[in-house]
């Protein structure tokens, strides 16, 4: 929810902890074997090993603190997050480090480990971290009170609820949240102080309009939970793409209601609820995958390369044009670019192939590209929009802009499918592809998002090859 807008900080983060955890370790060894106090040698033995024949041991820590901090959610940093939490949570995660470490290294032939070294390694690397972490969180704050960084909402509500996120909003400028205005319900006639100085944006009826006008970061739903229009006000939310964040009033914390798949939060004591939990909004799931799209990428378009040579060479010789097509996609955060794929059409005019939708049987598809589209060969030079980062192997369909925008007025929570890297293929895809409609590939895509793992990547992938082999493609 909130956290998935950090990360160039969460980027940081992770260089940061890998190169201090490493020179932690440089220096316990300094102050263990190396470095003379009055003299003598801290617990010197009679033959100091080099640290050179540590590095397992060294690249061992490196690599479970990446691990470790990811699965704790130490780079899942929340605009909430309190110093002292963070604090704790570095004592218990170094330490569960150091034990993993330890164990791992019984299998590895290194020198016998000091206890000393490991004693000094544990102080200094919760130093360095805290240090390291607490100057980053005061500089990235510095920064958004300054203007950077900043996350631009809107608040749904004029009542007490909509005041209370407002004045701690008002009250904790490092959140970096920049607050465009409110925007009042029909049941409430008065508007809580507190909102006085925000700028009043109109009434619930034209929030579609000004959601596609303003188009918000963040979208807080200040309202009584028992308001009739609640899930209308969310729908209308998320039919703009947009990820709403309840404030839920006192009745919702005492009887422990949830809203759909609902992620909590807490606000300097008040209590947000996401309406929607995104499993690759999470830092340690993004940067699996993104791991994952790079090898799977570089894998495959070294073994297939003769593919590529042979389609390019086929494609030149069987028609004019190029043999790499290029058009406007849409894809993660509704930002829009250009997808690669082999052409398989007769050259068109440029207004001809964004906007029309491709049927069975299409005269404009060429011999030779009903074959590529039949065995999918015609997706496989996106694996290089896969390299640059705008697409993963898995994902939703990108779509072309002209039908994004006809989509997005019939078909509810369509642009939900742009909170994730759009896919060569995806959950969507095995389901149906062109034999469903527009608004199940929509409701695959959702399941998709909502229920993402590794292992469902890795599903969706074998299924995407046996559905090639037996050629049961669509056009």
């Amino acid at each position: 929810m909130l956290h998935r807008h950090d990360r160039f900080t969460a980027a940081i983060l992770v260089a940061g902890d890998l190169i201090l955890s490493f020179g932690a370790l440089l220096l316990a060894y300094n102050l263990r074997y190396v470095w003379k106090f009055g003299g003598e040698t801290l617990g010197l033995p009679e033959n100091i090993p080099s640290f050179y024949a540590y590095l397992p041991f060294a690249i061992v820590i490196t690599i479970t603190t990446l691990a470790v901090f990811a699965i704790l959610g130490l780079y899942n940093r929340g605009r909430f997050q309190g110093r002292l939490a963070e604090f704790f949570a570095l004592i218990r995660s170094i330490t569960l480090i150091l034990i993993i470490a330890y164990g791992v290294t019984l299998f590895w032939r290194t020198p016998a480990l000091s206890r000393w070294l490991m004693i000094f390694y544990w102080v200094i690397d919760i130093l360095f971290l805290t240090i390291f972490r607490g100057f980053l969180r005061g500089l990235v704050a510095k920064l958004r009170r300054r203007g950077f960084d900043r996350r631009r909402v809107i608040i749904i509500g004029s009542g007490s609820l909509a005041g209370r996120i407002a004045e701690k909003i008002g009250e904790h400028t490092e959140y970096g949240y920049q607050l465009l205005g409110f925007i009042n319900t029909d049941d409430e006639e008065t508007i809580d102080e507190r909102l006085s100085s925000l700028e009043r944006l109109g009434n619930f009826d034209k929030l579609a309009p000004l959601l596609e006008q303003l188009h918000p970061d963040e979208v807080f739903v200040a309202v009584p939970s028992r308001h009739d229009r609640l899930l209308e006000l969310l729908d209308t939310c998320e039919a703009e793409g947009i990820n709403a964040t309840i404030v839920p009033d006192i009745f919702d914390v005492l009887v422990g209601r949830s809203i759909r798949r609902a992620q909590i939060e807490d606000m300097d004591g008040l209590p947000l609820i996401g309406v929607r939990q995104v499993p690759l909004h999470a830092l340690s799931n993004r940067f699996l995958k993104r791991l994952f799209d790079l090898s799977f990428a570089t894998i495959f378009l070294l073994l297939f390369s003769w593919v590529y040579v042979l389609t390019f060479l086929l494609i030149r010789l069987t028609s004019k044009g190029p043999a790499i097509f290029k058009q406007e996609r849409m894809g993660l955060d509704n930002r829009s670019f250009t997808c690669y794929k082999f052409r398989t059409m007769y050259q068109q005019p440029a207004k001809d192939s964004d906007t029309i939708w491709t049927e069975k049987d299409d005269p404009r598809i060429t011999p030779l590209g009903r074959f590529l589209r039949r065995a999918s060969i015609d997706e496989l030079p996106q694996f290089f929009n896969v390299l640059k980062g705008e697409m993963s192997v898995v994902g939703p369909r990108p779509e072309r802009p002209h039908f994004v925008k006809q989509f997005k007025e019939q078909i509810p929570r369509y642009l939900v499918r742009h909170q994730v890297k759009s896919g060569i293929t995806g959950w969507a895809q095995i389901n149906g592809r062109a034999d469903i409609s527009i608004d199940k590939k929509v409701d695959h895509d959702i399941y998709y998002i909502e229920n993402w793992s590794f292992s469902l990547d890795l599903r969706i992938i074998a299924l995407t090859i046996l559905r090639v082999i037996r050629g049961s493609n669509a056009y």
